[in-house]
């Protein structure tokens, strides 16, 4: 099996590519238990919940110029969004197609201006239905 160096990552936002100016991409993928064990039961029984996507997107913040900035700041409250992720420059594809109330949205965004360092934002994206792999 190869290995997948991080700088060979692509992510895109409603059909525009945040790559160029992403230095984290960190997607999480989460199933919630409940507990449903009884009092006579010997073991721990839990019941699996939906699935949850989400990202965390961290980049360069250029207001004047940033394509991620634009895109990240107009999409706060303004319904869902196609994203396309790519940990190996294309070869595998995860996909969430925004269509009606399903799709990506823009959760969290972030700007960050260090004194003595880059400027810079992040952002939560939240996927409201499944990922499809390519």
């Amino acid at each position: 099996m190869s290995r997948v160096h991080g700088k060979s990552a692509k992510f895109s936002f409603n059909s525009v590519d945040l790559d160029d100016e992403l230095s984290s991409i960190t997607q999480t993928s989460t199933v919630p238990e409940a507990d449903t064990t009884a009092f006579g039961d010997v073991w721990q029984n839990v019941l699996a919940g939906k699935p949850s996507h989400s990202y965390e997107i961290s980049g360069a913040l250029d207001i004047a110029a940033s394509q991620g900035h634009k895109t990240l700041i107009g999409a706060i409250g303004n319904g869902t969004k196609t994203t396309v992720f790519s940990p190996d420059n294309g070869t595998t594809t995860f996909t969430s197609t925004a269509s009606g109330a399903v799709g990506s949205y823009l959760s969290a965004y972030r700007i960050q201006l260090p004194v003595g360092d880059a400027a810079k934002y992040n952002a939560t994206i939240q996927v409201s239905n499944s990922l499809v792999r390519a």
